[in-house]
């Protein structure tokens, strides 16, 4: 998936009723930015699932990148079959 995030230029002050206003500082951001996902999925088995997952975002000055990857496996037997059947050898 691709897309696109445009930040307004202003910046608001923030407080509590009570309070004085205050400002938070940080990191600069982009005010244009193109984001980016993709993600593979592959059935091994019946039984075992490998997931991939990207996340990119890509501005003038900043760029994050994020990877995931995920090994799922799936016993049968019951909620102890896998533990019961290393018992037994």
């Amino acid at each position: 998936m691709l897309n696109r995030r445009r930040l307004p230029g202003a910046v608001a002050a923030l407080g509590w009723t009570g309070s004085s206003p205050f400002t938070m500082t940080g990191a600069a951001l982009d005010q244009d930015v193109a984001l980016v996902d993709a993600g593979l999925n592959f059935g091994v088995t019946d039984n075992l699932n490998i997931t991939a997952d990207y996340t990119g975002s890509f501005g003038e000055r900043l760029q994050d990148h994020t990877f995931a990857a995920k090994l799922r496996a799936r016993f049968k037997g019951g909620r102890h079959g896998f533990m019961q059947s290393c018992r037994s050898r």
